[in-house]
């Protein structure tokens, strides 16, 4: 009965309808899965296949010196480029943008007005850009890039973007520089090739320094060109920070010209000369001899790349006299005025020997005369009142062996072996600074703790990182150590200022109206192979103004070939002491200088 009905005129109107209503409901279902469920999915999908990711390059942070003058920045220059295939070069083919002259609407540009804007900001005519399409193209029809213009600033590059031309496009060409050149370029460091760093401040502080790319989208259309207006910025860069240090530019630059000059004058191998704040242990001038330029790497030596006076260490020999009589203050064993007998040369067991460093008769010198005159035997005579073991504790408070955390990224701890290590001879050439190393930085900090009245104040190059936000964070240096009382070190500053007041280089010394005190030291330096070169490192470490420290001051002349050492190095500290005078406005010491009981004349010191 049904089949009948079904095939008559009226079931297949039925069958038709059917047919339809299903097709019809087909599409409703579809329509409304591409519109309202699957359409945010295709149109990401759409959309990641039409947008066009660019990488949006942070800028690297400044290094700074105490006063906020840069040291290292980054030069922001960009390279504009376009894309010849999608130029019609006889200026028939046009493109819409925003109206810049009424703000409102839009406009058809021309590629040969186009091409006269861009050259109105690049400093080019619009001959010359139309004759970069034509070239690219008689070349290669299919030409997708050729340069515009390389290098061009930030405000060049804002004023092109400004121009909305769908075919021009941009990179960034970020260079790292140094205003300065060499100076500093021994702390400041360098980075290499894509702003990587490779050494000094630039290494040890660049995730203060570095900064985080952002990203942003274009679309683009089926012919390749830019669709205006559909740049999305999909992550903001976030620039580096400013790391300042402790340094003093002007100074610095004067630093390195005196150890320069001296290091010249004596044809050594090497010169270091180290200027520190006694109150806060900032390094204000850490110079070294050649110090490299961080925009010219490749000029410079290899061995010249990292901080020497950070990782070079070196027995100090005769100023770390002071750390034995400063103990001997501090333990009550002796004062300035405590005597001794003193022989040319001394051999107080079998097996160890050593003598002065000139010839004399038995000598009654006081423990101050023991510095004047810089006697080996007289300082061990008086040091072996003290047991190895408070020795060694003395030279660890000191800083002897230990870490320093100034803020580059290589610092060497010299060597101190452990006290139940010393043999009988080390036992006592530790006493007049051999057996033992230390970096130039940590005989400053020697120096520093007596110049501070007893307190040791960790030595520091990086004082702080600024966020691009705005954010301070300062580093963790290590803790103040309490090395002697505050007695004990004022006593050990007054024998000080009698040794460089009355030493055989008083006059090289003498500033006039300042008082200073400070200790010469020549020592002999290991050859490699278990004996000593038969060159020596000379050193002057010196404090002033000892009516109230405010600076110590190390210079090293390591291994002098055409002059004296200890002449050359003493004169470093003079001339840097006189800069630091003028450059921080130090007033005249106030105060009338005695001089401390030296005992026997010899008519020589050093």
């Amino acid at each position: 009965m049904l089949w009948q009905t079904l095939r008559g005129p009226r079931g297949r109107n039925l069958v038709v309808f059917a047919i339809v209503l299903i097709a019809g409901l087909a599409f409703m279902v579809r329509l409304v899965d591409l519109q309202m469920i699957s359409a945010p999915q295709m149109n990401e999908d759409s959309r990641e296949k039409r947008a066009v990711p660019i990488t949006l390059p942070s800028v690297r942070g400044d290094i700074v010196d105490r006063n906020g003058d840069v040291l290292a920045t980054t030069d922001e220059r960009y390279d504009v480029q376009l894309s010849p295939k999608n130029v019609d070069a006889k200026g028939t083919r046009k493109f819409t943008r925003p109206d810049l002259e009424r703000g409102a609407g839009t406009v058809d540009v021309t590629a040969d007005e186009a091409f006269a804007e861009i050259g109105a900001i690049t400093g080019q005519s619009g001959a010359e850009i139309k004759k970069i399409v034509d070239d690219a193209l008689a070349e290669n029809e299919k030409s997708d890039f050729a340069y515009v213009k390389r290098g061009v600033d930030l405000s060049q590059l804002q004023a092109l973007k400004e121009l909305y031309i769908p075919w021009l496009t941009f990179d960034s060409q970020h260079k790292r520089v140094y205003p300065n050149g060499a100076v500093g370029g021994n702390i400041v460091g360098f980075a290499g090739q894509d702003e990587v760093a490779q050494a000094g401040v630039e290494l040890s502080q660049d995730e203060c320094l570095a900064g985080v790319d952002g990203a942003e989208t274009y679309e683009r259309g089926a012919d390749g060109v830019q669709l205006p207006g559909s740049v999305v910025q999909t992550k903001a860069a976030e620039n580096g920070g400013t790391v300042e240090l402790t340094l003093d530019r002007d100074l610095q630059w004067a630093a390195q010209q005196i150890i320069n000059e001296q290091t010249q004058n004596v044809g050594a191998e090497y010169g270091y000369l180290v200027i520190q704040d006694v109150k806060t242990g900032e390094l204000v001038a850490v110079a070294e001899d050649d110090s490299v330029d961080p925009n010219d790497v490749n000029a410079s030596d290899s061995s010249r790349h990292n901080a020497r006076a950070f990782v070079q260490s070196y027995e100090p020999g005769s100023t770390f006299k002071v750390i034995t009589a400063a103990a001997l203050i501090d333990q009550g064993k002796a004062t300035p005025q405590s005597t001794v007998s003193a022989p040319g040369s001394w051999q107080p067991q079998d097996g160890v020997s050593f003598s002065d460093w000139f010839p004399h008769g038995t000598q009654d010198w006081t423990l101050t005369g023991t510095l004047v005159y810089s006697s080996n035997v007289g300082i061990s005579m008086l040091g072996s009142r003290l047991s190895p073991e408070v020795r060694y504790d003395y030279l660890q408070k000191f800083g002897v062996g230990q870490p320093t955390n100034a803020g580059l990224p290589l610092e060497d701890t010299g060597l101190l072996a452990d006290v139940a290590d010393w043999d009988a001879q080390t036992s006592y050439v530790t006493m007049f600074g051999q057996g033992l190393s230390s970096t130039i930085v940590q005989t400053a900090g020697v120096f520093q703790a007596i110049a501070n009245d007893g307190v040791r104040i960790p030595p520091s190059i990086v004082k702080s990182c600024t966020s691009a936000s705005g954010k301070v964070t300062e580093p963790d240096h290590g803790d103040p150590v309490k090395v002697l009382s505050p007695e004990a070190a004022i006593t050990t500053q007054d024998m000080l200022e009698t040794t460089g007041t009355d030493g055989l280089v008083k006059d090289l010394v003498t500033i006039p109206g300042y008082r200073i005190g400070g200790k010469t030291g020549t020592a002999e330096q290991s050859d490699g192979q278990g004996g000593y070169r038969t060159d020596f490192v000379h050193s002057f470490a010196g404090v002033f103004p000892m009516d109230d420290p405010q600076y110590v001051i190390v210079a090293t002349i390591g291994f002098p070939h055409g002059g004296d050492g200890t002449t050359a190095a003493v004169t470093a500290f003079h001339d840097a002491a006189e800069s630091t005078i003028r450059k921080f406005r130090i007033p005249p010491s106030e105060g009338t200088y005695e001089k401390l009981p030296i005992g026997d004349e010899t008519g020589t010191a050093g």
